[in-house]
């Protein structure tokens, strides 16, 4: 199969996924009552970057906040 298009380098992705936890500590004033879902299969890694992005921000965020689904 042939690449026709990157749409996003892996800088660009790093950089959407730490936009999107600041986004999410934002809306919800902090991060005491967030937990992060995951959906299978895809989902579940999604959640843990973005849940470690949120620890990397927030130190105080613990990293048993996140699920799946």
């Amino acid at each position: 199969m042939e690449l026709k298009a990157v749409l996003m380098d892996d800088s660009a992705i790093k950089r959407s996924l730490t936009r999107i936890a600041h986004e999410i500590i934002e809306r919800n004033h902090g991060t005491e009552n967030i937990v992060v879902i995951g959906i299978r299969s895809r989902g579940v890694p999604l959640a843990k970057t973005i849940a470690e992005n949120i620890k990397n921000i927030e130190k105080h965020y613990l990293r048993k906040n996140i699920g799946l689904v």
